[in-house]
């Protein structure tokens, strides 16, 4: 008997929903054009990220070629990429272990080498040491969550579609949201969401994420929605760029999740010693409290005069970017240059 023909699989719709039907943007060698077609629709291709104030940071570095450039976030590589186009030798670090693999292979098709480490930023002083280095030339920490994370329902970081509620960055240690929920006081957890996610309910939220500890993502957007008295059901946003009032919660977490605010404190305070003379430093916030951590130090190392120059205002994305990128509506940009 004769073997039927394979038919080819049908690519469902010119927008599919599901993460898994948008094989043609996950499969870019196979499909060339498909992801630029999402991206002049407004849009980023599933499975890749767009580097979000690209251009002021490469101006904030200005890195030469044959200096030493740190990414503390390689992420999907946006602004690795950049970076290591001028010539300049680059170190990347990630603390998720599927995501730099794939920068790593992604980047090597390009032409482009950069030598990774699967750790987290605050580890900065022992990827140092094994690159023996005392120092680098340019530091880059992006301190946003990827598209890529963001996108993927198994990852658990975002509700657009439904996933177990994991959010942890290095999937292979660590307590889930799930398990850090359960694990935490109802008062410790009204204030992390006050604190990390601006959260106006927080204490009605801690209350009721504690009496019913939601496994999924769908469950804790519909749980958050309840609170603050939308329907699930029929809750739609005025504006597709508008922020889902679930957001400040699964950003909270996700902090709390990997520590974050911690990492950043480490970074900060270890910043100073790992650059070299006439170093540049550009940090990338997208919440307040990682906003205030990165001036207050700024313009104390400022004042001390370990920073010769430094941006503490905070610099936005202009106009254009946000209506490519909405992601890049809560992001700012802190930049320092250290004496030569």
């Amino acid at each position: 008997m004769q073997n039927k023909p394979q038919r080819r699989k049908r690519y469902p719709g010119t927008h599919p929903k599901r993460f898994d039907d948008k094989y043609k943007e996950l499969n870019p060698a196979d499909y060339p054009d498909e992801q630029e077609k999402v991206r002049a629709q407004g849009r980023t291709p599933a499975g890749t990220h767009v580097p979000i104030l690209l251009a002021e940071i490469l101006s904030a570095l200005h890195p030469q070629a044959g200096e030493t450039v740190l990414d503390c976030t390689v992420g999907y590589g946006g602004h690795a990429e950049a970076l290591a186009r001028t010539g300049a030798r680059v170190i990347g670090i990630d603390i998720d272990g599927v995501e730099l693999p794939r920068t790593t292979a992604r980047l090597a098709t390009l032409g482009l080498t950069i030598s990774p480490h699967h750790t987290n930023f605050a580890g900065i002083a022992g990827v140092l040491a094994a690159e023996q280095l005392s120092g680098v030339d340019c530091l880059l920490a992006d301190l946003g969550v990827s598209s890529m994370q963001l996108d993927q329902p198994s990852r658990g970081f975002a509700f657009k579609h439904d996933g177990p509620l994991d959010m942890r960055m290095d999937g292979t240690r660590g307590r889930t949201a799930v398990e850090f929920i359960h694990a935490t006081e109802e008062t410790a957890l009204a204030e992390l969401l006050r604190e990390y996610g601006d959260e106006p309910k927080a204490d009605a939220l801690a209350h009721v994420l504690k009496r019913e500890t939601p496994r999924t993502t769908h469950a804790l957007a519909g749980l958050v929605l309840r609170v603050h008295g939308l329907n699930p059901e029929t809750y739609r946003k005025e504006n597709a760029r508008d922020k889902h009032p679930a957001a400040r919660v699964f950003q909270a977490l996700r902090m709390a999740v990997n520590r974050e605010p911690a990492n950043l404190a480490e970074l900060l305070r270890v910043l100073p010693a790992s650059m070299n003379p006439g170093g540049r430093v550009a940090i990338l916030t997208f919440h307040s409290g990682e906003e205030r951590k990165v001036r207050d130090t700024f313009k104390d190392l400022l004042a001390s005069g370990v920073f010769a120059r430094a941006e503490l205002t905070g610099i936005r994305a202009g106009k254009d970017e946000l209506y490519d990128n909405p992601r890049a509506r809560s992001a700012r940009l802190f930049v320092a240059e250290l004496p030569a």
